[in-house]
């Protein structure tokens, strides 16, 4: 440890001039005590129950379980999809069980 310091302050005695400081000091913050955004502190607001007062509207637009949101994907995004979803009802009559879609 002692000659890492020695072979350092050697460099920045000697070729001050040739900018050895700057990359002295580069190799120590980037290495040794990490870079200054790592130091940095920062606040976000945050509203551990935002998820509770949200879950309903959530469930209104995409079903309990999201399961609105997958029809809506599988659906697409062309404007076809109120073609696509007679298509899939007519396909899914006897493969339900017996059920009868909501």
């Amino acid at each position: 440890m002692a000659r890492i310091l020695e072979v350092i302050l050697f460099l920045c005695l000697v070729s001050s001039s040739f900018g050895a400081v700057n990359v002295v000091r580069d190799l120590l913050q980037v290495n040794v005590f990490g870079l200054p955004v790592l130091h940095k502190e920062v606040s976000w607001p945050f509203d551990p129950e935002v998820g509770v007062r949200r879950s309903r509207q959530y469930q209104a637009i995409n079903g309990f379980h999201g399961e609105k949101a997958i029809e809506r994907l599988g659906l697409g995004i062309d404007g076809y999809d109120r073609e696509r979803l007679a298509q899939q009802r007519a396909r899914d009559v006897h493969l339900l069980g017996g059920l009868k879609r909501r």
